[in-house]
């Protein structure tokens, strides 16, 4: 890999990290991720993508690459669109991990999400544990299943209002970690 190339790669590293790592700041304060800031990070990638491939090309890629990057963000929503409808994952969420996805392609950025899965159910567990919680949860989580396959229909799993926000752990965190950990794992 060339020094330049190196370069962008910190460069985008750093980008990505910034508007996670605020992203993050958000959810913790708000429960909530501003659509304004994950478009600004979008924007951003969209930039950073036509940037590093070069507006040279003879063959077009610097238009490739950000259609590329949107490509990813919209796959990465429509994988995850299900677990919204459910209410299990927020919307912000799922765009930070589209934004993830975006900016590091499918494969690195599907370990950083999983990274920030797995975080997040260790923060989960233990968070319940500590609460005395766990039974009861893994309770409700099986009669929602139950309900879903005998009535087909597919209802809200977490409701603010009926569940509060002492069980909830900011995803965002949770991402923001995995991906910081993928990235200097790569390094």
């Amino acid at each position: 890999m060339t020094v330049r190339k190196e370069v962008d790669f910190i460069v985008q590293y750093f980008i990505l990290l910034f508007f996670l790592g605020a992203a993050a700041y958000f959810d913790i304060r708000e429960h909530r991720i501003p659509n304004w800031w994950l478009l600004l990070g979008v924007v951003n990638g969209i930039f950073l993508a036509v940037f590093q491939a070069g507006s040279t090309s003879a063959d077009l890629y610097f238009l490739k690459a950000p259609l590329w990057f949107l490509f990813r963000l919209l796959a990465v929503t429509a994988v995850f669109f299900f677990f919204f409808l459910c209410r299990m994952i927020g919307a912000g969420d799922i765009k930070m991990a589209a934004l993830i996805c975006g900016y590091l392609g499918f494969r690195t950025g599907s370990v950083a999400i999983g990274a920030g899965f797995l975080i997040g159910a260790f923060w989960s567990l233990i968070k319940m544990a500590g609460k005395g919680s766990l039974l009861y949860r893994f309770s409700c989580f099986l009669t929602y299943i139950r309900y879903v396959f005998q009535t087909g229909k597919i209802t809200a799993y977490y409701r603010p209002d009926r569940d509060g926000y002492d069980m909830v752990i900011p995803l965002g965190v949770c991402l923001f970690l995995g991906t910081l950990i993928t990235i200097v794992a790569l390094q």
